[in-house]
Order: C-alpha cells, then sequence, then structure tokens
C-alpha cells in the first residue's frame, strides 16, 4: 500500500491592505489623517504646541501632461517618501488630493520650529528627481498654520494651512513671470545693441571699400600719367 501523501503545509493568507494608509504614495489616507488631526487638536487644548502643513506641488498637472501617470505617480511616491523622511517621529503626513499632502507637526518648541521644518520640507522636495530618462525639478510650496493663532479645529486649520499654500503658489508664479519678463526684457536690449553694432560695422565697411576703391583708382591711374609725354 502506498504511503499516503503527507497534506501539504497550508499557505498564509496575504496581508491585508491597511486602509490606514494610501496605496500609491504610502502616506496616510484623507480619513486617517483627519483622525490623527484630531488627536492633535485635543492635545493642542491641553497644553501641546501643534502646526499643520499643507503642501502642493505647483505645475504638477503639466507633467503630468507631459509624462503621462506612470511617471508622475513615480513622482508622487518619491514625493511621499521625502517628506517623511523631513519628519519627526510624532509627525504624520496624509495625502489630501492628486498632488497635494498634509503633515500634522505634534509636540513642537515653538513656532520658529515649524518653519524650520517647512524649510526642509520644501528643499528636501526640490531636489531633482528622475522622471523616465530624464529629471525634473518640483516646485513645492508648504503652507503653515499654527494652533490657536490661525484656528481651533482640523477644519480651521487645515483651510488656513491651505490658504497659506495657495498664496505661497500664487507668490512663487508671480516671481517667476517677473523672472522671465526680466530676461525677455535683457533679451531684447542685447538684441538691440548687437543690431546697433551691426549697422555700425556695415558702415565702417562700406567706408573701408570705398577708401580701398579710390586708392586702387588713383593705382591705376598713375601709371597711364606716367606714360604720358612731357609738353
Amino acid at each position: 500500500m502506498a504511503d499516503k501523501a503527507p497534506n501539504p503545509t497550508p499557505k498564509a493568507a496575504p496581508a491585508a491592505a491597511n486602509p490606514d494608509i494610501d496605496r500609491l504614495t504610502g502616506a496616510l489616507t484623507r480619513e486617517a489623517l483627519d483622525a490623527a488631526a484630531a488627536a492633535a487638536v485635543a492635545a493642542a487644548a491641553d497644553g501641546e504646541l501643534i502646526a499643520f502643513g499643507y503642501i502642493g506641488l505647483d505645475g504638477f498637472a503639466l507633467l503630468k501632461e507631459a509624462y503621462g501617470s506612470v511617471v508622475t505617480d513615480h513622482l508622487l511616491r518619491e514625493t511621499a517618501n521625502r517628506i517623511a523622511e523631513c519628519l519627526r517621529p510624532q509627525d504624520v503626513v496624509g495625502r489630501v488630493e492628486r498632488d497635494e499632502f498634509m503633515v500634522v507637526f505634534r509636540g513642537l518648541t515653538s513656532k520658529f520650529e515649524t518653519l524650520a521644518l517647512a524649510s526642509k520640507l520644501r528643499t528636501n522636495i526640490a531636489e531633482p528627481m528622475r522622471a523616465g530618462k530624464s529629471e525634473e525639478v518640483l516646485a513645492p510650496s508648504c503652507g503653515i498654520a499654527q494652533y490657536p493663532a490661525n484656528g481651533k479645529t482640523v477644519d480651521e486649520l487645515r483651510a488656513a494651512a491651505e490658504k497659506a499654500m495657495r498664496t505661497l503658489q500664487v507668490a512663487m508664479r508671480s516671481a517667476s513671470v517677473a523672472a522671465a519678463q526680466e530676461a525677455v526684457n535683457r533679451a531684447r536690449a542685447a538684441l538691440q545693441a548687437a543690431g546697433q553694432f551691426l549697422e555700425e560695422t556695415e558702415a565702417a565697411y562700406e567706408e573701408v571699400v570705398a577708401v580701398a576703391a579710390a586708392a586702387e583708382e588713383a593705382a591705376q591711374a598713375a601709371p597711364a600719367a606716367e606714360a604720358q609725354p612731357a609738353p
């Protein structure tokens, strides 16, 4: 009688996806972020210093048009990773919209610490990222809202942080437009100077040609004058 085949070892069931984690970026979902924000506001009411940071990527829609969703999904994952690298253990980050994130800063020592953290976030995100076969530099803006100066509820603080971020985006675009206009003005001035130089060069060339022609005529006339007999 043949030996009975051993029962195969049962395979472990695949781990269920964490409903609190955004599948694309690894940041918290909007719902989980709201819960973390509510807990932070409750702690702030008891004296803890907290702040919200709202992060947006200016011009991200143009990148999607240029590269497609596969590349921009990678850029979003990289952005979320770079944000996480800058956070302290007590801070959390969640994805609010397609290309927008919000950070809940906990246990701050002062409002100046929040500004330093926001600056660190912007600098880290703005480092070049691989986009397909090329590199892109994102343009992040981070608006800050502090409790209780900018709000005492999750909705108030989130709205204040988002408004601050939108204001920064407008300022950055205005600065970019101004810089571009200045570059155009410099190029126009250089073109005008080049045109004037060309006109002066052409005038000098024509004068040189006229002098050379007169000299050549004089040189041709001299032998003929010498060949004529004396009176």
